[in-house]
């Protein structure tokens, strides 16, 4: 049975270029480029003497003016972001959590969300399974899954093992995917009866 802790949960977030606080940075970044772009160009004009009209209307009348509505729109997206930021901290950035581990039990994120208690966990796995991606090419992509059966009454299939996830940090771009020892050491500390293993493919 799981031993009773008060440290911290263990959680690993959603990390890379696939969060709404990274888009938003990013999104921030360019108009300020944009806004000292415009600047630079107002100087330069100014202190040789000439108009600032013409290299305005080169740069943001380009390519049909689409410059131009970029920067117009650019700041409505980066205000939808810092409200959908603020919602997340609101709902402790719950839509980031990939994967956390407390007291209760394990608790699997991403779009269909699934908790499962310590009773019902019989064991931990890391596991690689074959599939086709959206290029249509055949790779091995690794799952971490919450084994709900006993090890004896396991198919041959990991796909009936028992609820699964992508091993987080392993879909976003840039992503850091998260370390196995840091994955045996976050249930040893809560559970330390069930074992956690590394399956290889199946």
């Amino acid at each position: 049975m799981p031993s009773v802790q008060t440290a911290e949960p263990f959680v690993v977030k959603r990390r890379g270029l696939g969060t709404t606080k990274t888009v938003l940075y990013l999104g921030t970044l360019l108009f300020a480029l944009m806004v000292l772009l415009t600047v630079l160009c107002v100087v330069v004009q100014l202190i040789r003497g000439d108009p600032i009209r013409d290299p305005l209307e080169a740069i943001w009348l380009s390519f049909g003016g689409t410059p131009l509505i970029f920067a117009v729109g650019l700041p409505v997206l980066l205000l939808v972001g810092a409200v959908t930021t603020i919602e997340e901290r609101r709902e402790a950035d719950s839509d980031d959590v990939l994967l956390s581990i407390d007291a209760a039990g394990i608790h699997l994120g991403g779009e269909q969300r699934r908790t499962i208690a310590w009773p019902d966990v019989h064991g931990v796995c890391r596991v690689e399974r074959h599939e086709v991606n959206a290029e249509g090419d055949e790779v091995w992509e690794p799952y971490l899954v919450v084994l709900v059966h006993d090890e004896t009454s396991l198919a041959r299939s990991s796909r009936t093992w028992g609820p699964s996830c992508r091993w987080p940090g392993t879909v976003e771009i840039l992503g850091r995917p998260l370390p196995y020892d840091d994955l045996v050491a976050a249930v040893a500390r809560y559970a330390p009866d069930i074992t956690v293993t590394d399956r290889g493919r199946n």
